[in-house]
């Protein structure tokens, strides 16, 4: 009988064929860590599941039933996910290969926290850094790992939310919502064109 993974990384896609296998790669290459790689496509329109498919043996490709935006996706993969703890990764990103074992190990000592952020380096399309990011003060959805099973339980994210689900959920929680953060820089944010936070109609809550 197969054990399940102590980690579970969702990778939520829409239209990002040119850079979802390079993040799919740095979700596999997680080191000293029993993880699970789950990709949920969002109706993309694009060529990414032919770009996934070399990846089938390896990952579990899942797809929401219509296009919906980036917090059903991410409840979708929740659901399919059977790691103790989950961290989201944007099919734009990628991660450092420590990432998954470091946050893993930091829940499973500090029992009070609901989830653990990491810092993250902004870089380019050629994947020069540009600047780096201190999660405490620029907080993105993405590079945060949670206890699964408290998460299913507050209901998951605002499916309504196209944006900003995770500040969302935080609010929601209010108290109950205890982030802790690491100041290690695991996560690499690509800016780009067709970023969703350079949308107009992004909004930051207040918290």
């Amino acid at each position: 009988m197969k054990c399940n993974p102590d980690v579970s990384v969702i990778i939520t896609n829409y239209n990002y064929e040119k850079y979802i296998a390079r993040a799919v790669r740095s979700c596999l290459n997680q080191s000293h860590v029993s993880h699970e790689v789950i990709v949920v496509d969002d109706i993309s329109t694009d060529d990414s599941i032919k770009v996934l498919k070399p990846f089938e043996e390896q990952i579990k490709i899942v797809s929401t039933d219509t296009n919906s935006g980036v917090a059903v996706a991410a409840n979708v993969g929740v659901k399919h996910s059977r790691g103790q703890f989950f961290i989201r990764v944007d099919a734009d990103d990628y991660v450092n290969k420590d990432m998954c074992y470091m946050m893993k190990t930091y829940l499973e000592a500090n029992h009070d926290a609901f989830c653990v952020s990491c810092d993250y380096l902004m870089v380019d399309n050629f994947e020069n850094t540009l600047e780096r990011k201190y999660a405490e003060q620029d907080n993105i959805s993405c590079g945060i790992m949670y206890r699964r099973d408290p998460f299913v339980q507050a209901g998951g994210y605002n499916g309504k939310m196209r944006h900003r689900e995770e500040e969302e959920l935080r609010k929601r929680l209010g108290q109950e919502y205890k982030i802790h953060h690491l100041r290690i820089p695991f996560y690499r944010y690509r800016m780009h064109n067709t970023n969703k936070t350079k949308e107009p109609e992004y909004k930051t809550w207040e918290i």
